[in-house]
């Protein structure tokens, strides 16, 4: 059963990526991805702080994870000379976000996932690669928080639009059965379409 879905999972990769490669494709290869994803909240944390303060009167203080978990599957087409497409969906924890004021405390959570695409390429066949495209992501976070028995309107609960990937990755190993591991990190610009809105992705991940 999971020899067939796997096998099922790389038809429909092969079937996305093929209109993008040329006739003399080589391999497609699926992977996954693991690690920690960073993301600088700090200047929304602080007009989120001010909009408080100007509602309940009170000062208001604020404190964020620098990190949260993050994962990626994706599907790798080589077409040679060191050049690949990759295709691949992502996924974050939650950054979480804590306000206080005298006698109450509140707390947010951002959070983000998409689609990518991106050309990848591996310089002079050595083990080090860059790689650079697209992604179309959602960005999500509240809408509203209430502290000390005060509503603060937030905005938007989910934010859909795209932005710029680039990465960079070293290759640890590749196996004669066509098998690797390797350790790189991505930024992924303005995730759901926000500016400022950016996420990096260090991770280590395999390949078969």
């Amino acid at each position: 059963m999971e020899f067939k879905l796997f096998k099922n999972i790389k038809l429909v990769a092969f079937a996305l990526l093929l209109p993008f490669a040329p006739a003399n494709a080589e391999k497609l290869s699926l992977g996954v991805s693991g690690g920690l994803s960073f993301a600088d909240v700090g200047d929304y944390a602080g007009d989120v702080a001010q909009a408080i303060a100007n509602a309940t009167g009170n000062t208001t203080t604020y404190s964020y994870d620098r990190a949260t978990w993050g994962g990626r599957l994706f599907a790798d087409y080589e077409i040679g000379s060191g050049l690949s497409i990759e295709a691949g969906y992502f996924l974050t924890g939650d950054i979480d976000i804590s306000y206080s004021i005298p006698g109450a405390t509140a707390s947010e959570a951002f959070s983000g996932s998409g689609i990518d695409f991106a050309a990848k390429y591996r310089i002079s066949e050595e083990s080090l690669y860059v790689k650079a495209g697209m992604h179309s992501s959602t960005l999500n976070y509240a809408s509203s928080i209430t502290i000390g028995g005060t509503t603060v309107n937030l905005g938007t609960i989910e934010t859909e639009g795209s932005g710029g990937l680039f990465g960079v990755g070293y290759l640890i190993s590749e196996e004669e059965d066509g098998s690797s591991s390797y350790v790189g990190y991505d930024l992924y610009a303005s995730v759901g379409g926000v500016d400022d809105a950016d996420f990096g992705y260090l991770y280590y991940g395999v390949s078969f």
